[in-house]
This record gives C-alpha cells, structure tokens and sequence, in this order.
C-alpha cells in the first residue's frame, strides 16, 4: 500500500509506503520559523503520532518506520491522511483566555488511550470542582479536534474567538454537561 497526504493546507506532504508488515511514514514541510511541529497519520478509528519534524535543508523533515500492527492497535490502518500541529511556538503567544492555562500534552489527562492518542495537543485546560475542561481553536477549514469525542464538545467563544470545549471527570474520562 502507498499513498501520499497533503499537510499544512497544501504546503506539505506525508507519503506512506507499506511493505512485509512494516510501514515507512516521510514527511516534509517548509520551515516557516513559527515553532516545533508534530506528525500525526490518522485513520478511520484514531491517530499515531509520527514524531516531531526536524530541520532538513530548507525545510523540515521527518521518517518514521512502525508496524502496521501497531497503527491498527491506534485505529490509523489504514491510513486516511495525516496532520502537521504546531506543537510549541517561537513566537510571541497570546496569554490564555482569563482562568484557562495552556496544556502542551492534554492526552497524558486522558484515562482513554485512544482518546490520549486523539488529543493531540496544545490544548487550553481548566481546572474545575467536576474535573477540568480541554479547549481547542476551533476552524471549520481545519481538522476537527478530539473526532472520538465529537457529540461531547461545545462551542464556546473565549475572549472573542470560537473554541471547542471538552468537560472530563477526574481521570480523563468525558463527562456529560448534565453531570454537574
């Protein structure tokens, strides 16, 4: 099996080639000096994480070879397309909306390891008596966040932008709004 994904809107690639049970993922995408980006495959039932692009040339780059076992046991086999997330940014970053904090791993809050893989990350984080809360930026251009838990988010504005919000009991696992 070989296919080849576009990443970044268009301004990238992630090529993925299957052979004797082993698949080998390459990626590349201009280096735009904003920051660290992740790689991720996804597929029908979840998402592998790639690893973080290095720089290469003029650009970044990244190969990663994993067994096609263990990008079923993450519901990315088969493939479906990939994702390059801003993982850590460079530059100037606007402060948190007002008691939200910014969370780089929120999947290490997740109970769920399918739901952990789904995070992705950053995140914003709440604390709450309930548990605590994920926000995502919310673009409709862009890949939905958390896909798992689509029926659990809620569209909220936060400091006059769109975010989608997940609420967590203590533990990592979804919890209903209702359950407050």
């Amino acid at each position: 099996m070989e296919g080849r994904f576009p990443l970044a809107e268009g301004r990238g690639w992630l090529a993925v080639r299957e052979e004797k049970g082993r698949v080998k993922c390459t990626a590349q995408l201009p280096n735009d000096g904003k920051g660290l980006y992740k790689c991720w495959l996804t597929g029908s039932g979840g998402m592998a994480l790639l690893g973080t692009f290095v720089p290469q040339g003029n650009g970044l780059g990244l190969e990663r070879t994993l067994s096609v076992d263990e990008l079923k046991r993450q519901g990315a086999w088969p493939p479906e397309g990939g994702q390059a997330v801003l993982a850590f940014s460079f530059g100037r970053e606007q402060p948190p909306p007002r008691g939200w904090m910014r969370e780089n791993a929120p999947g290490q809050l997740l109970g769920e390891p399918l739901l952990a893989q789904a995070a992705g990350g950053p995140a914003l984080l709440r604390r709450e008596a309930e548990g605590f809360s994920l926000a995502y930026p919310y673009r409709p251009d862009r890949p939905f966040p958390l896909t798992p838990l689509f029926c659990f988010a809620r569209l909220e504005e936060l400091e006059g932008r769109p975010y989608l919000r997940f609420p967590f009991k203590p533990g990592g696992c979804p919890r209903l709004e209702d359950q407050l």
